[in-house]
């Protein structure tokens, strides 16, 4: 679940990367949240180390970046002398993610989730179970599963794709008829 909340907020910040155009205004400033009181930040943290949430996050940074380069490199092919500027692309990137995603930059948010989410007795349990035996087998073999839960919903999307077709070109045609349907006086 983690990471796939991590894909979605990096898939999130490259598309935004990918669009942005200078903006013309300044945005109106986010209302803080209120502080959490010591204990239940500090069990928020605690909660957060022992789900390992630095290190998933630099592992999917990686991931991110390095997904991104073989598109390119799919896209643009491989001739050798692009390979300096595909390194030096890589490492724009990832010193993108890093400023926008890295654990250092979205500490203090995860906490503030975590911390305002779950009570400081719920953190504390979860950490307990995080730390047990049980929870470090999860950690670790977490990864796969979702690996195969991915892909079988891809399958099953796969296997749906003629239907949402379907359903997309007769949604095309209804707006077609009604862009095409002259107006009724009063409508």
């Amino acid at each position: 679940m983690t990471k796939f909340l991590l894909l979605l907020c990096a898939a999130g910040l490259a598309g935004a990367a990918a669009h942005a155009q200078p903006a013309t205004t300044t945005p109106p400033a986010a209302t803080a949240p209120a502080p959490l009181p010591e204990a239940q930040r500090q069990a928020a943290l605690d909660f957060l180390a022992a789900i390992q949430i630095k290190q998933q996050m630099e592992r999917q940074i990686e991931k991110i970046v390095e997904a991104q380069a073989a598109a390119q490199v799919q896209l643009a092919g491989n001739p050798p002398e692009a390979k300096a500027a595909q390194v030096a692309a890589m490492e724009q990137m990832r010193s993108f993610y890093q400023k926008a995603m890295s654990w250092e930059v979205v500490r203090e948010d995860l906490v503030q989730a975590y911390g305002t989410t779950f009570t400081t007795t719920e953190l504390k349990d979860l950490t307990a179970f995080y730390r047990s035996d049980l929870g470090q087998v999860y950690l670790r073999k977490q990864p796969e599963a979702g690996k195969l839960v991915a892909a079988a919903t891809q399958r099953r999307t796969l296997a749906l794709m003629p239907e949402m077709q379907r359903i997309m070109q007769a949604q095309q045609k209804w707006n077609d008829i009604q862009k095409a349907t002259p107006k009724m006086p009063g409508q």
